[in-house]
């Protein structure tokens, strides 16, 4: 016998979609509010009820398009690779845990990942789309704060400043990345 997808996964895949082309996560909080909302979590016919977290984990298997992604506090959020990058998709998670974060946590990726430093200034565009004085408070925090100790700064022969961890690269390294990328490019 063939099993259906039952209206209450297939709706809250359809929110998580809808939410995604936004350029948004969601939660499953949110999932679960709005299924109830618009009356969708009803059980219908012989379908029976199920707790919240394993309603999610069928609607993950049903739709590979459909992705977890957890915060620091262990909530989990979701989102569509149909309308969302991994990547952006990180970068949203980052973005709801603060500008502290979202700063530290896009600098130690870079540093690890590419490896190259940060310009500060990329912190000014879309999507972080933090004001200047944002980014300098963001940098006065980090300052005092332990667990940013690793975000240093360099700046090019030309006056940029560029953002590092000292967990991926050392100061020469990333100083001779950004004048590369900033100046010999």
């Amino acid at each position: 016998m063939k099993e259906n997808k039952s209206p209450t996964r297939q709706g809250a895949a359809d929110i998580i979609r809808e939410k995604s082309k936004a350029g948004q996560l969601i939660s499953a909080e949110e999932i679960f509010s709005t299924l109830k909302v618009e009356d969708r979590a009803k059980p219908e016919g012989d379908e029976e009820i199920v707790p919240p977290e394993a309603l999610l984990n069928k609607v993950l298997a049903e739709h590979k398009d459909l992705k977890e992604i957890r915060a620091k506090d262990g909530t989990s959020l979701y989102y569509s690779s149909m309308f969302m990058s991994d990547t952006y998709a990180t970068l949203l998670l980052h973005k709801e845990e603060g500008a502290v974060s979202l700063i530290a946590d896009t600098v130690r990726e870079d540093s690890d990942r590419y490896p190259r430093p940060t310009p500060l200034d990329v912190f000014k565009e879309p999507p972080f789309d933090l004001s200047q004085e944002e980014i300098l408070s963001c940098l006065q925090e980090m300052s005092s704060r332990e667990e940013y100790q690793d975000i240093s700064r360099v700046s090019t022969s030309i006056g940029h400043v560029f953002l590092y961890s000292t967990r991926h690269l050392d100061r020469d390294y990333a100083l001779m990345l950004a004048e590369w990328i900033d100046v010999g490019q």
